[in-house]
């Protein structure tokens, strides 16, 4: 109760991620992590392998959401995570101290394209991340968007996509390490051109739709830097929702049934289920 009131006064709310008891804290004025970031975490402990250690680093990690999930879906990972904004690396700070991470996960302050020393010491087997959505040059003002931290999650104020990729390369382990991303499916060609300019192969796509009539609206794609040109596989699309019947379907009153947008079964097991997928 303590914390809660504690919380409270910091500015941050408190969630469930419904994972072996992890919960994660956000800035009630900050940008909230959503569908991306769950989709990004299932899609990188995709290629954690069996029971060894896996060395991740996330790029632009918010207040941690990520990470967080990453951990909760495997045990057998540390993870650093890398966030510029102050206030959400404060956050990504309580998280680890509220999921008792210490030991599995790190927070850095830093621009991802001046990496602390630490981080340029190591090489990864999963590099993560998540760059922002927007161009600078489609972007808005901060009172617009809600706020500075909205902005810089949002719009590429502190890193352009070439940017997270070119520092994506120079970490991930050649060969055998992977680099995870997730991106609007509107600038895939651009993510690809991204990974080949720095000699990243991409080896697994998947596209994510909202409704299976509906053009994708993101794409997840993982490759791999010094490794041959011909691994890739586009794996199935990814259905969010779909409409169901509400039960009260047409009758002799000639009345249309309802139909309410409901996550889909593939939806449900990602969020809900333990981790089983593997896209090696």
């Amino acid at each position: 109760m303590e914390l809660m009131r504690e919380l409270v006064e910091d500015n941050l709310t408190i969630e469930d991620l419904g994972r072996g008891g992890y919960q994660l804290l956000q800035l009630k004025d900050g940008f909230r992590y959503g569908t991306d970031t769950t989709l990004l975490a299932w899609f990188a402990a995709s290629f954690v392998r069996g029971n060894s250690e896996a060395r991740i680093l996330e790029l632009g990690a918010g207040c941690g959401a990520c990470s967080t999930l990453i951990c909760a879906r495997k045990a057998n990972v540390s993870v650093d995570a890398v966030e510029i904004m102050r206030d959400s690396f404060e956050v990504i700070k309580k998280n680890i101290d509220l999921n008792e991470l210490s030991g599995r996960m790190s927070a850095h302050n830093a621009d991802i394209r001046e990496l602390p020393a630490e981080i340029k010491a190591k090489q990864y087997d999963i590099v993560v991340a998540n760059p922002p959505f927007f161009r600078r040059e489609d972007g808005t003002s901060a009172s617009e968007d809600g706020g500075k931290l909205r902005l810089n999650a949002r719009f590429e104020e502190n890193g352009s996509l070439d940017d997270f990729v070119r520092v994506a390369a120079s970490r991930v382990v050649p060969s055998s390490g992977y680099v995870v991303m997730v991106m609007r499916a509107t600038r895939a060609a651009e993510l690809l051109a991204s990974f080949e300019q720095n000699k990243i192969t991409p080896i697994r796509l998947m596209f994510v739709h909202p409704f299976a009539d509906k053009n994708a609206s993101m794409v997840l794609v993982a490759g791999r830097r010094g490794t041959k040109a011909n691994m890739m596989k586009v794996l199935p699309p990814l259905v969010l929702s779909e409409y169901r019947d509400l039960g009260n379907s047409s009758d002799s009153s000639g009345k249309k049934p309802q139909l309410k947008p409901t996550p889909t079964e593939q939806l449900r097991r990602i969020y809900e289920e333990e981790h089983t997928d593997c896209f090696i």
